[in-house]
């Protein structure tokens, strides 16, 4: 499994790295400017589910704290060494793998939407319609069917751990040791995760409805359906 995490790891160094090379003002405006509008846009679309299973907390964590604050430096600088010392302190990395995963494929899309948007309407705001256009344009949909499966595995791995009293407090007292490794931002992602997932009514169901809502979006967007795009 450490082979596994560490692989991620520096795929997403890769990732990263790529991106710094396309790295230019417009570009990069334009890329935080991506980010945000699928962050709003994502939430504006789950928050009805969330009020209704008091998960707005994971809403946030799911759209901001995850997608759009974290920061990975700390498991990208040395991949081989982090996924070793990660195993002293996480018996089973499948979760923090899918993590890593999600934030390497969304780096890159991301910057191949960010591409499109800007080639199509250069100093533009950004428009559904527009966004529609460049997300058909940059296509990988099965890349992104696999990111809507990842986050429901990754939300049924740590739901499972915070439901579980005893491997909750195992993670608890893992907090001094993970930031003894240097991997203390790291531990508090996920610490804000188990937490956001402990306060959702039914995550099960919850995750359930979130990720068929995002399935109808996905084909809104793609076109397979007689949504509105």
């Amino acid at each position: 499994m450490s082979s596994n995490l560490e692989q991620a790891l520096i795929e997403l160094r890769q990732a990263r790295a790529a991106l710094a090379e396309r790295s230019e003002p417009a570009f990069d405006a334009r890329l935080a400017a991506l980010r945000e509008w699928q962050a709003r846009n994502t939430a504006a679309l789950h928050r009805p589910l969330a009020e209704r299973y008091d998960g707005e907390d994971l809403l946030h964590f799911l759209t901001r704290s995850f997608y759009l604050e974290a920061d990975w430096s700390e498991l990208t600088a040395d991949p081989g060494k982090i996924a070793n010392r990660i195993g002293r302190i996480i018996d089973d990395h499948r979760p923090l793998v899918i993590a890593v995963r999600l934030q390497h494929t969304a780096d890159t899309l991301d910057a191949d939407m960010a591409e499109q948007l800007e080639t199509r309407t250069p100093d533009q705001p950004i428009t559904r319609k527009g966004y529609v256009a460049a997300f058909r344009e940059v296509g990988r949909f099965d890349v992104r069917e696999q990111q809507i499966g990842w986050v429901g595995e990754l939300v049924d791995l740590l739901g499972g751990f915070a439901d579980n009293r005893a491997a909750y407090w195992a993670f608890k007292l893992a907090s001094s040791p993970a930031k003894a490794l240097g991997m203390g931002q790291t531990y508090g992602l996920l610490a804000e995760g188990f937490s956001a997932m402990r306060n959702t009514r039914d995550l099960e169901t919850a995750t359930r409805e979130a990720l068929a809502l995002q399935r109808r979006e996905l084909d809104r967007l793609i076109g397979r359906t007689g949504g509105s795009s």
